[in-house]
């Protein structure tokens, strides 16, 4: 496909790729995300979308009054041959049956006072493309749509900029997911409605640290885990009884915390144990946080055999120590795992050895 100003294009011989800016000879010059532009040999890249909004303009058509009219362009893309799969955008260590896809918002002002701003990504964290479209609900009853486009693979794409005080707001989402010139497990279509508030922008603890971002975000997860469906479901007793579970209120909590030994290391895996406060998160981001620790964890102590850990997850309604035996026997095959004492920690702890 001929490579044009304004095409979205991806590198061959490297990862990422960008919006073309202009074109000399044989060289085409790509703008990145971060605002670079990039010198390449057309043979090197492969258009991905072709283009219909003027260069500058992230993800939309400029406002300039001189700015030429988009036009429709409808495009078949072969993606059935194996020329089209790229290796490289894959990531070996992602669960192709579990893909994950955020919404996120990072501070680019003072968010203490409604003026602040926050800035607004996709982040498709999965081997599969996505083609996505961002729309809402208008007071006339019908749907607006506000982005659509096509991420490439362990991902990440800028959207737009907002006044926090104006992200009261409920977005529809859909997302197809597919792989390039390869066979995938069959990922049903995504169709989801998510409600942001705009308070919670305000609240320090809301924005924490990520894997995507060098600075906290606010991620809202619209592929959900099948953690985050069952708490979606639970009664509002239930949910108070899993944050009191959280906060330290199992009914036989460990008299004492062990020395951790090089024979033997213990995580406490209650949430008051991992940050200060639970104030403005949701159950299923409590949950979250304390799994991303229960993989930290064991990334860290993989390579030390004979290691014994023993995750102290509470009794509770037993979902946390459900969904950690999950991984254990997806993420971490191979591994044996039991009850840890009874004598020292009733029914609220599994120990792993490594």
């Amino acid at each position: 496909m001929k490579v044009e100003k304004g095409d979205r294009i991806r590198f061959l011989n490297e990862v990422g790729g960008g919006l073309v800016t202009r074109i000399e000879g044989s060289l085409v010059f790509v703008e990145d995300e971060d605002g670079f532009e990039v010198p390449v040999s057309a043979s090197e890249v492969v258009v991905v979308e072709k283009g219909s909004a003027p260069v500058g303009a992230t993800g939309a058509a400029s406002n300039h009054k001189d700015a030429a009219p988009q036009q429709a362009v409808s495009v078949n893309e072969d993606v059935s041959s194996p020329a089209a799969y790229s290796e490289e955008l894959e990531d070996e260590e992602q669960d192709d049956f579990h893909p994950r896809f955020y919404l996120a918002y990072i501070k680019t002002g003072n968010n203490q006072t409604e003026e602040g701003k926050v800035q607004a990504y996709i982040i498709n964290d999965s081997n599969y493309y996505c083609s996505y479209l961002i729309s809402w609900l208008g007071e006339d009853g019908y749907m607006h749509a506000l982005h659509q486009g096509l991420i490439e693979p362990n991902t990440k794409l800028p959207l737009d900029e907002k006044l926090a005080r104006e992200l009261d707001v409920t977005y529809d989402i859909q997302l197809i997911l597919f792989k390039k010139g390869k066979p995938y497990p069959a990922v049903a279509p995504v169709s989801t409605s998510l409600t942001i508030k705009a308070r919670r922008f305000y609240k320090e603890n809301s924005f924490r640290a990520n894997d995507f971002f060098y600075q906290p975000a606010v991620l809202f997860s619209i592929i959900k885990s099948e953690l985050e469906q069952k708490m979606e479901l639970l009664t509002e007793k239930e949910t108070r009884a899993i944050i009191l579970e959280k906060e330290g209120g199992d009914p036989a909590p460990p008299k004492a915390k062990r020395q951790s030994t090089p024979e033997l290391l213990e995580v406490d895996l209650h949430i008051n144990e991992l940050i200060d406060s639970v104030a403005g998160l949701s159950n299923g981001e409590i949950l979250q946080i304390q799994m991303d620790q229960f993989h930290a964890v064991m990334e860290a102590n993989k390579n030390l055999k004979g290691r014994r850990i023993v995750f102290i997850h509470g009794v509770g309604n037993g979902t946390l120590k459900t969904e950690l035996r999950k991984q254990l026997d997806r993420k971490y095959k191979g591994l044996n795992y039991q009850d840890a004492s009874f004598r020292e920690y009733g029914y609220g702890a599994t120990m792993v050895i490594l």
